[in-house]
């Protein structure tokens, strides 16, 4: 049986904190908007990876699949290896312990295979570390302009993610602007021309919700064995 136990604290905000994993074989169930999960695994924050913490960490949304916890952390490491001097990725919601609704903060998100990533930004002195999600526009800055859209530790990212043989990638969603800067950038640098193409392909703005010019929303497609056992796309 779910658990359910919902904490209200923050005026009211729910936190998923007292919510516990199932144990077994992990595996991803239904639709990113109507499913669960079992056997998810929490973010283990790093010098790679972390959390943010406005809003995101007492939330205890950081649960989803082995899979996807493992290619968020390599992902980090593979942009601090890319670009030397990147921060930690920083990552927002991911799931429920058990998955499930995150309402009121998202539709989706409930079978394990959903993640907010931040973006890697830049002020006047260099990388920064954000404490929450930030909105860039096509120019690549910040409402206020003290930020500016790493293009280039972004676009690691994306290579990292899209290059990670583990995973499969069903969308990477981001605004249309930040997606053209980003493939722009892509071809400027001689990126690998297969690399090029995946990215192209799950780079997306989407059509139902927010513009994404605030953070990466990737998704991870089913499993074989998952898929077989009710896992939809």
């Amino acid at each position: 049986m779910l658990l359910a136990v919902v904490v209200l604290m923050l005026g009211g905000a729910p936190t998923f904190c007292d919510e516990k994993p199932t144990t077994g074989t992990p595996r991803s169930w239904g639709r990113p908007n109507r499913g669960r999960v079992d056997g998810a695994v929490a973010l283990t924050e790093s010098a790679a990876v972390r959390v943010l913490p406005k809003r995101h960490r007492e939330r205890c949304l950081a649960w989803a699949t082995p899979r996807l916890i493992g290619a968020l952390e390599r992902a980090g490491r593979e942009v601090q290896k890319a670009v030397p001097g990147a921060l930690a990725l920083g990552v927002g919601n991911l799931g429920r312990a058990r998955g499930g609704s995150l309402a009121p903060y998202s539709n989706s998100h409930q079978a394990g295979r959903d993640g907010d990533l931040a973006f890697y930004a830049l002020d006047a002195r260099g990388p920064v570390a954000l404490e929450d999600l930030v909105h860039f526009d096509a120019a690549l800055e910040s409402a206020d302009g003290t930020l500016r859209f790493d293009v280039a530790r972004n676009w690691a990212l994306v290579a990292a993610l899209v290059s990670d043989e583990s995973i499969e990638l069903r969308w990477l969603f981001v605004s249309d602007g930040l997606r053209e800067a980003l493939l722009a950038y892509a071809r400027k640098s001689k990126a690998s021309p297969k690399v090029i193409a995946a990215a192209e392909k799950v780079l997306h703005q989407p059509f139902d919700a927010p513009p994404h010019d605030d953070h990466f929303h990737v998704r991870i497609r089913c499993t074989a064995e998952e898929r077989d056992e009710g896992c939809a796309d």
